[in-house]
């Protein structure tokens, strides 16, 4: 058998492997969250108040706001916010706060210009703009296949190649600033106090269970990467 049959074949278990792991990882979070969200942290703050009190503390004039959505908490470089999701934004939890503890992290590594962060802030700019352009072209491909056109299955082939490979790299960008701002999430709620055997517990599996979903993500990208690479090796070779 061909090798790139058989890559094209490896690729497709993988594919199947990692949406489970992707799976686990979100059910994973979502539990995680649940099972800490109900238990109250030491420190009596909100996770609103939290995050003022973070940027109080480290001179740092960042905006506090909540936005919608389940778990939807980010932080926004270009405005200097942290965006904290309905149900974090007023919770005294030990979840929320290691939720927002961990969006702060990320504010820390803009203010010092952590190379990390401004390489995927760049990364993830220019995988945005490469998709969006590659997008129109995946979907002509598509609809010239819908008509029998011979050239349409290489240009869904090569574009698609195109936006997993971009969707590789931003991933990649993306994992280790991830990690660094739990690391640091963890670190800012020992030096404020909570520091309980069931507090640190609690913050560690609520940010590594995150962190799980990031490391998902890159291998469900590499894994499409993949999968259409082989594919479009088969077909040159074919060619």
């Amino acid at each position: 058998m061909d090798a790139y049959v058989i890559g094209y074949i490896i690729s497709g278990i993988v594919i199947i492997l990692a949406i489970i792991i992707a799976l686990v990882a979100q059910v994973r979070v979502n539990s995680a969250f649940n099972e800490y969200n109900d238990k109250l942290s030491s420190l009596d703050m909100t996770g609103a108040e939290l995050a003022q009190k973070l940027s109080n503390d480290n001179n740092m004039n960042l905006t506090v706001r909540m936005c919608g959505g389940h778990l939807s908490d980010h932080y926004d470089p270009r405005d200097n916010s942290i965006n904290i999701s309905q149900s974090n934004y007023s919770s005294k939890s030990i979840a929320s706060q290691a939720i927002v503890a961990h969006e702060f992290g990320h504010a820390l590594q803009h203010a010092e210009g952590y190379a990390p962060f401004k390489i995927r802030q760049a990364v993830v700019k220019i995988s945005n703009i490469v998709s969006s352009m590659l997008m129109p072209l995946l979907i002509l491909g598509i609809l010239l296949q819908i008509f029998l056109l011979g050239i349409a299955g290489m240009v869904i082939i090569y574009v698609s190649v195109a936006i997993y490979g971009v969707a590789v790299i931003a991933n990649l960008a993306t994992l280790p600033v991830e990690i660094n701002a739990s690391s640091r999430a963890k670190k800012l709620m020992l030096d404020l106090g909570c520091n309980s055997d069931e507090e640190i517990h609690a913050t560690d599996k609520v940010l590594n269970a995150a962190a799980l979903t990031y490391v998902a993500s890159l291998l469900v990208s590499l894994a499409y990467f993949a999968r259409f690479l082989f594919m479009m090796l088969m077909v040159t070779k074919r060619d």
